[in-house]
């Protein structure tokens, strides 16, 4: 998994529920964590000393990998767990991004196969970000506020008319002076997800394809004269 996306998941979900609940979670977890995980306590927690909150606990992987990945839980007034620290606490070689992916992917792996089956069986609370909910998590914060902006005053149909028109004009010269980059495919996904048919997505998609290479094509005009 890309790092950036599995970092934004780490860090977004939360399992919540009565003090008893999130005990019975981190039980549950320790007795059933994913292969080459284990948790760090004594003399294994003490390098990460300072970093160390009250009624957080924190994991290692302990596979093959040439890095290693610690990560921690932390608790939130006794009645949530949520995604916490995470370190990779030796240089990766040869190959780092490589090895660092492929230490997302344990992570994940630790979410998926530990942390959330440990929520279902305490029958805690668990919320979990959508690939979607990631999509606009990572947009820059103008970019999101103006995407957003047209989608909430949209009636999600085409043609647009002309407050939509000027939202969503907003959307495309602020995505485009940000230089952000949108990924077509979760672009549609999110509008879809916001009410717009895919089709509908889909051709919004374009447009913002096109709408941003007539900005890029006018830019370069300008500059060059």
């Amino acid at each position: 998994m890309d790092p950036e996306e599995a970092s934004s998941r780490w860090h977004r979900w939360a399992v919540c529920g009565k003090t008893s609940q999130i005990d019975q979670v981190l039980s549950y977890l320790g007795a059933n964590l994913p292969q080459a995980w284990k948790r760090l306590d004594g003399n294994d927690l003490a390098p990460f000393e300072s970093l160390v909150k009250k009624g957080s606990t924190w994991y290692a992987f302990t596979g093959n990998s040439p890095v290693g990945a610690v990560v921690s839980l932390e608790r939130i007034k006794d009645a949530e767990l949520r995604g916490g620290r995470v370190l990779f606490p030796a240089p990766p070689s040869p190959g780092p991004t490589a090895n660092v992916s492929a230490l997302w992917d344990e992570i994940i792996r630790l979410l998926n196969h530990g942390i959330i089956p440990a929520a279902r069986a305490a029958g805690a609370a668990l919320r979990l970000p959508s690939s979607a909910d990631v999509f606009f998590a990572e947009l820059p914060i103008a970019v999101r506020d103006r995407l957003q902006a047209f989608v909430d005053a949209a009636r999600k149909t085409l043609p647009l008319n002309r407050e939509e028109a000027e939202r969503w004009h907003e959307f495309v010269v602020t995505a485009f002076r940000s230089r952000t980059v949108i990924d077509g495919n979760m672009f549609v996904h999110w509008l879809t997800e916001n009410g717009w048919q895919q089709a509908l997505a889909k051709e919004l998609n374009q447009r913002l394809y096109y709408e941003s290479l007539l900005l890029s094509r006018f830019t370069d005009e300008v500059l060059a004269v």
